[in-house]
């Protein structure tokens, strides 16, 4: 295989890697639109006021009730498919980072050491350097793909207790720092701060009872994605311009 070779391969990863990131982006949108309309739901069963003078006709709350569910375990399962293909798309990210790697074995086998970490590969950088950008943003995908995967295991798990009065929470609930949340329910996008807050430092969500609170930080951390460091891969998306796509 020839030099050019190795570099059209290169940069046919790297092509790859960032439309799987893009699709990433597009299934986030995705799926906190059905996990918003999935805690929506949730919170409206079992916290309906029934009149007293329809006590004789209970049978319409159940039928009211067993709607919702319906309802629920449908977003659910919409949600549920929504991070099947996320994860799919991690695999992938995960395949072209093991591909760029092998590439780099190959290329110094094909023409040195000095081909793959001391010659320019790129406009500056060595085919080293690129692979460890490329890793470390695979990196923070493989982080936030298990912190979305607690995300959609709560918010089923809030749909499979939502008759559980054990779940039924005060209205303020603890955080990992000591004071309450502040997340307001009619306003996501403002709770930024707040969802990067309450994951730990492993990136994992501590179980929680079923309230409003809880909802809202759910979203909250589907919605920005903490551990996808947005200078970070503003950083790589110019490091790829740079280095392997100009002129392309």
């Amino acid at each position: 295989m020839s030099k050019a070779s190795f570099e059209r391969k290169a940069i046919g990863i790297l092509y790859d890697f960032q439309k799987s990131r893009k699709v990433w982006g597009d299934l986030v949108s995705d799926g906190l639109t059905q996990a918003n309309a999935l805690v929506n739901v949730q919170l409206q069963q079992g916290a309906g006021y029934w009149p007293p003078a329809l006590d004789q006709f209970l049978d319409l709350k159940d039928r009211f009730e067993s709607k919702l569910q319906k309802k629920a375990d449908a977003l659910a399962l919409d949600f549920e498919t929504t991070f099947t293909k996320m994860s799919a798309q991690y695999s992938k990210m995960k395949l072209q980072t093991s591909q760029f790697e092998y590439l780099m074995e190959e290329a110094t086998e094909a023409f040195g050491e000095a081909y793959t970490y001391r010659d320019p590969f790129g406009t500056t950088c060595t085919l080293e350097q690129i692979w460890v950008q490329l890793e470390k943003v695979f990196g923070l995908y493989t982080q936030q793909i298990a912190l979305n995967r607690e995300i959609l295991d709560q918010l089923i798990a809030r749909n499979q207790h939502q008759q559980n009065p054990a779940f039924s929470a005060p209205s303020s609930m603890p955080q990992p720092g000591g004071g309450e949340s502040s997340i307001v329910v009619s306003d996501v996008t403002s709770s930024s701060s707040s969802s990067q807050g309450d994951v730990g430092a492993a990136g994992i969500l501590a179980p929680m009872p079923r309230d409003k609170d809880q909802g809202m930080i759910l979203l909250s951390a589907w919605l920005n994605q903490p551990h996808l460091k947005p200078d970070a891969l503003v950083t790589f998306d110019e490091f790829c311009q740079v280095e392997m796509f100009e002129g392309e």
